[in-house]
């Protein structure tokens, strides 16, 4: 009865590829250096209003990696 409460169900769902294409660490932090930067700019550009944290990284993410939101 357990395993039954915890299957999901899995939809194919299109996952875009953001790992950077280098496997040094060091890219990975200028990425996320860069994306943290983005979205702090974001921030600022909307008044420095709390709360929208994730909403402009997810922005950021999308800027930089040329990722085009889904509808």
């Amino acid at each position: 009865m357990k395993q039954q409460l915890f299957k999901k169900k899995h939809q194919n769902v299109e996952v875009p590829d953001i790992t950077p294409r280098s496997q040094d660490p060091s890219e990975g932090d200028d990425l996320q250096a860069c994306i943290a930067q983005r979205a702090y700019e974001l921030y600022e550009q909307e008044g420095c209003c709390h709360g929208q944290d994730f909403a402009h990284w997810l922005q950021a993410e999308r800027e930089i990696l040329e990722v085009e939101p889904k509808k």
